[in-house]
Order: C-alpha cells, then structure tokens, then sequence
C-alpha cells in the first residue's frame, strides 16, 4: 500500500468525470464497465490522463523505477483498464494477472479514484504471499474457492484513502471484493515496464518515461493511426519532455 501516493484534491474531478462519461454510455452490464483509458473522457477531461500526470510526479514513480529496474519506462496504455464496478454480492474466488496477460508484465498498480472502504465499496483484495509460478486454474482464469478457502487467514482487504494506490505482482492471487451495495466504485489499472524489455507487440499504445533534470518526463509516445488517443496524449504533454519527438508513432 502507498497511503498517499497522489494529490487527493486531485482525484474528485476525475472520478466525476468518469461517472458523467458512464451515464453518457447506452447500457453497462450489471456489473459496470471496462475501458481502455484513452476512451474514458467528457467535456472537461480525460481521468486516467490527469492520474497518470499526478503518477509521473509523484513519489510513486520512484517505486515504479525500482520494480521495473530502469528509469526509462514503457507505460502500456493497452494493458491499463479504466474501470466502472458496480457493488455486487461475490462468491469466493482469485486469480492471477500472469495468467491472463502477457507473463512478462511484471506488475499492475491500482487506483481508485475516491476512498475505498470493505463492507461499503467494492475494491480489491489480496492473498499474499507470492506464489513464484501460475495456480492451476478453472476454465474462467480463477483459482476458484478452494484456494481462496485455505489461504483465508493470511487474506488482505483494504481501506484507501483517496490518493492511496496498491501495486500487486502479476503473480499474487487477488480478488475484487463484492458485498450487494449497488455502489459506484471508478478506478484504473495501469501496467509499466522498463522500456529495454518490453515486446514492441505490447506497446501500441504506449507512452515513454525517463528521467530530464532529474524528474520522470514522457520523452515519446507510440500509438497507431487508428487508435482515436489524440486527446488523451495531449492532456499528457505538461509532463512531456520533447526529445525523443511527442507526436504518436505508427
């Protein structure tokens, strides 16, 4: 847990700006809604842009640098998720982001966008430690019950406050939390790599971080013709240090 990691006066802004881009939307499942983050935007703003900004100049990013090894880092915007969770009852069940995604992701960091508290608003949880390779898993991904059943007592749920984030390795059984509220919870996922390691397959699109007088800049970006990101890319130029050339490349 990184208590907090970003501005809270920051992030009001953005969950309403989410909230009014998923009321915007003709149907959501019962459940809410995943987004890839590019999309999420209103007339005022694009959230996970302003997240990612507060994320580049916080101290965060220093945690960020060490897991992945390397000041230059590749955020894969790809595999970030802007999510809508809508409280549901939930049974028992984990499951691991390696077994899902790409295995050489080495890490998701997660923020929701306001206070996250057990009991009230669906969030995550965790069931540490580590294992050091996949679970065998059921047809869905899920470790399924059993698992979560044995490893109960060394369970983790918590409070965030807003600004608070979690980073999980793409290893750690996790699970969201559901307890039948209805309440709204907006939230996004991002997943960075050090740029030396990351398969060009995985970077479109992406954004380039390095260190420019000593401070995390986004030093190029790389995004196809028809990915519609404009928007969130420019939102991102205040952190943007031009010398590997801003513009998307194809």
């Amino acid at each position: 847990m990184l208590r907090e990691a970003l501005p809270a006066d920051a992030l009001p802004s953005c969950h309403q700006s989410f909230e009014r881009f998923t009321r915007s939307l003709p149907r959501e499942a019962e459940s809410g809604s995943w987004h890839s983050p590019w999309l999420v935007h209103d007339d005022a703003m694009c959230p996970a842009a302003v997240i990612l900004t507060n994320l580049l100049r916080s101290w965060a990013w220093n945690v960020v640098e060490e897991l992945c090894g390397s000041t230059e880092i590749a955020v894969l915007l790809a595999f970030c998720v802007a999510r809508h969770a809508i409280d549901m009852r939930l049974g028992a069940g984990a499951h691991q982001d390696a077994k899902g995604l790409p295995a050489e992701l080495p890490f998701s960091l997660w923020v929701p966008l306001h206070a996250v508290t057990p009991l009230r608003n669906s969030g995550l949880g965790f069931l540490p430690p580590s294992p050091h390779q996949l679970l065998p898993a059921l047809p869905n991904n899920d470790v399924g019950s059993e698992y979560v059943l044995d490893h109960f007592a060394e369970g983790w749920v918590p409070s965030y406050a807003a600004g608070d984030l979690t980073i999980h390795s793409s290893l750690l059984p996790h699970f969201t939390t559901g307890y039948g509220t209805g309440s709204d919870r907006f939230s996004l996922e991002v997943r960075a790599m050090a740029a030396r390691d990351a398969d060009p397959k995985l970077q479109d699109p992406a954004i380039y971080v390095a260190r420019r007088h000593g401070q995390p800049a986004i030093v190029g970006a790389q995004c196809s013709p028809g990915i519609p990101a404009d928007r969130f890319l420019a939102e991102l130029s205040g952190v943007f240090s031009g010398d590997r050339g801003f513009a998307a490349r194809s």
